[in-house]
């Protein structure tokens, strides 16, 4: 006989979902205000060092499951993308491009999962909805560039350049995201998780103390400011250890095109908070290219209703 599994109590999805929601789009203007002091590549080394760190030792505590050394070097590799690379592009943009617009050309990570999932590692083909996502994203995008008026139509203008690496960090999140999901890191989602935020974070904390080395300019701890120092606490213990571990929770007890709905709300988060707390301008793109990039994302997260047998 089968056993029937215990669906987890509503106000605990509730407050999950809140969660990913909430926190996830916030993080854009914490990760602002963190590197107003803090060079970016420590800020992002000690945020994932620390909640890799974290998470990994509670799971050891409670699985006993050791990771293998052959484990140790696929999290190291399959972190390179979606932490190294996509953070560290994250939080230096965020030095010149505001958390606003951050947080909508990061809802562009659906359209990549679509295209990238389907031509590289056998994801389902796009349904015609789904191609007329892709067109509302793009277009939602480049009136997002084109529109911002702080944009000038020159590779020699850092926030054109910045806004610009802000939407490849979109891909090579996405396709480490493929690459990460590697099964032989660890049998314990969480665990497998744990080791890539630690080895993504050493190897942050290692480019700064290089770049440091080449330059001669070393981070001054004593320069850091409350805000900063409190925005980077905020991003160790919410941003990644309370709305990515309810994100993996999610994935395993609800829908997974309901949990991708984050992508659509993170941005609204974002610009709001961004607006309301961050002291950051709406602008007009900003207003038009919102709305193009959620209904983009609401689009393409839909799937296609399976019919009653």
């Amino acid at each position: 006989m089968d056993t029937v599994t215990k669906r987890p109590p509503k106000w605990l999805i509730i407050f999950a979902y809140l969660m990913v929601y909430i926190i996830w789009g916030s993080t854009y203007l914490a990760i602002r205000f963190s590197v107003e002091t803090i060079p970016p590549l420590l800020s992002g080394g000690i945020r994932f060092l620390a909640a890799g760190a974290i998470l990994l030792a509670v799971r050891l505590f409670q699985t006993r499951e050791l990771p293998t050394v052959r484990g140790w070097k696929l999290a190291f590799c399959a972190s390179l993308l979606p932490f190294a690379v996509t953070y560290g592009l994250i939080t230096t943009a965020e030095l010149v491009v505001p958390s606003s617009i951050a947080g909508i050309i990061m809802a562009a990570e659906p359209l990549w999962f679509c295209l990238i999932g389907w031509l590289f590692f056998n994801g389902r083909k796009p349904l015609p909805h789904h191609y007329v996502g892709l067109v509302l994203g793009f277009v939602g995008i480049c009136v997002l560039v084109a529109g911002d008026p702080n944009v000038e139509l020159s590779f020699e203008s850092k926030y054109t350049l910045w806004m610009l690496l802000l939407l490849l960090s979109t891909l090579t999140w996405v396709v480490g995201a493929f690459i990460s999901a590697n099964p032989h890191i660890h049998s314990d989602t969480l665990t497998a998780s744990g080791m890539q935020m630690l080895c993504g974070g050493a190897v942050m904390m290692a480019s700064q103390y290089a770049f440091s080395l080449f330059t001669g300019n070393y981070p001054q701890f004593h320069a850091f400011s409350a805000r900063s120092a409190m925005a980077l606490v905020f991003l160790v213990f919410l941003g990644s250890l309370v709305a990515y571990t309810s994100f993996l929770w999610l994935m395993r007890v609800e829908p997974a095109n309901r949990v991708a709905t984050h992508a659509f709300v993170n941005p609204v988060v974002a610009v709001l908070l961004g607006w309301l707390i961050g002291g950051e301008a709406l602008h007009m793109n900003t207003i038009i290219a919102l709305p193009l990039v959620i209904a983009s994302v609401i689009l393409l997260v839909r799937e296609k209703p399976e019919k009653n047998s």
